[in-house]
């Protein structure tokens, strides 16, 4: 038993190592790993989150979808189980719709979860259905979405082991990109207009326990599934700074970190929230092998807010649509270029306006 532990330990070690290197691949992961995550311990369950994130852009139409599963014993009675959808159309306003509910359910073993009418399930491994209803908040239509996302790229952990991400002692957060790149069939309806949509998409899967007004997070990605290229990037700022970059290129991955990764972006104010968001990226990368010179031009940005009880912040999630143009160069002096629609985004606490941040403890 002793023997099994100290292997366990050694392997961990090494993960860790790893992670915090930017060295070797990535971390493969499998159906398992974006299954339903949540069991109670007793150790600040209250701070439980887990995300599910999905997209897809076919043209002048792009969709984002959030299902949000916080404090799921309703112990701090703030419990959050929502779903979030964006729609951007080029030309018109952009709609946001979101769905509170009381109850879910998700499966531990498979991608199987839901809330009331929406959620996603496999379809024919791999494959994910992902499906749902909210309500447009501007006009009260529904939102329907009914979606296949079938995988172009291997599914890889950014952040594989439990690392300290907010400014609370043992917070914790876990990252699985699942699908770097997917091609994505089905079908979206917006009151009674149906479009067909058949784009490239990305799905993306969060859980830790942390504060959810606490960090701020960055994240960006893109594919070119033609050129058999898919990459997806995050900067996480809390009472540490936690960053990763991944690359999967004609099947090899290729994986940036924390010290390697340079990030700027420079600012714009958004009227609807009074919030500050970022409206371009750069990013800098290297890890001794490759480097990457990145540029993240938004293009579309829509705000959705988190609310909770004064005195504790809400929390601003900009979800955007931005141009990512880059280029990828071996030490050995081969390149590849890009320039190519993805999506980005922001996450950051609105703070209170007399008291300022408020952690929750």
């Amino acid at each position: 038993m002793q023997l099994i532990c100290d292997r366990h330990n050694a392997l961990l070690i090494a993960i860790v190592a790893l992670f915090l290197s930017g060295t070797g691949c990535a971390i493969d992961a499998s159906p398992k790993d974006d299954a339903y995550h949540y069991m109670a311990n007793g150790v600040d369950d209250q701070l439980y989150n887990e995300w599910w994130y999905f997209d897809v852009a076919d043209n002048d139409t792009q969709f984002q979808v959030v299902y949000l599963l916080s404090d799921p014993d309703n112990i701090s009675s703030t419990r959050k189980i929502q779903v979030q959808a964006v729609v951007m159309q080029d030309g018109l306003p952009n709609i946001m719709g979101q769905h509170y509910s009381r109850g879910y359910g998700g499966d531990r073993n498979s991608p199987m979860f839901d809330i009331d009418k929406s959620g996603f399930s496999t379809e024919e491994e791999p494959n994910l259905l992902v499906w749902g209803e909210a309500l447009d908040s501007a006009t009260g239509d529904p939102i329907r979405w009914d979606l296949v996302y079938q995988p172009t790229a291997r599914p890889w952990f950014a952040i594989p082991v439990q690392v300290h991400i907010g400014h609370l002692k043992g917070d914790w957060i876990k990252w699985l990109v699942y699908m770097p790149s997917a091609q994505v069939n089905g079908t979206l309806t917006i009151g009674n207009s149906t479009k067909s949509l058949r784009g490239t998409g990305y799905h993306e899967h969060a859980w830790g326990r942390f504060a959810l007004s606490d960090p701020q997070i960055i994240r960006a990605s893109v594919s070119v599934p033609l050129d058999g290229f898919s990459l997806a990037f995050a900067e996480i700022l809390g009472e540490q700074r936690v960053a990763f970059l991944g690359i999967e290129k004609d099947g090899k991955s290729i994986v940036f970190s924390d010290k390697q990764i340079k990030l700027n972006y420079s600012n714009a104010f958004d009227n609807m929230t009074a919030g500050i968001f970022p409206a371009a990226y750069h990013v800098e990368a290297d890890n001794g092998d490759y480097t990457l010179d990145l540029a993240v031009d938004v293009q579309k940005s829509a705000a959705t807010a988190l609310d909770y009880q004064p005195p504790l912040p809400s929390v601003l999630f900009f979800q955007q649509v931005s141009i990512l143009q880059g280029t990828l160069e071996s030490k050995s002096g081969e390149k590849f270029s890009f320039q190519k629609q993805g999506f980005s985004g922001f996450t950051a606490a609105r703070l209170h306006p007399v008291l300022g941040r408020i952690n929750t403890s």
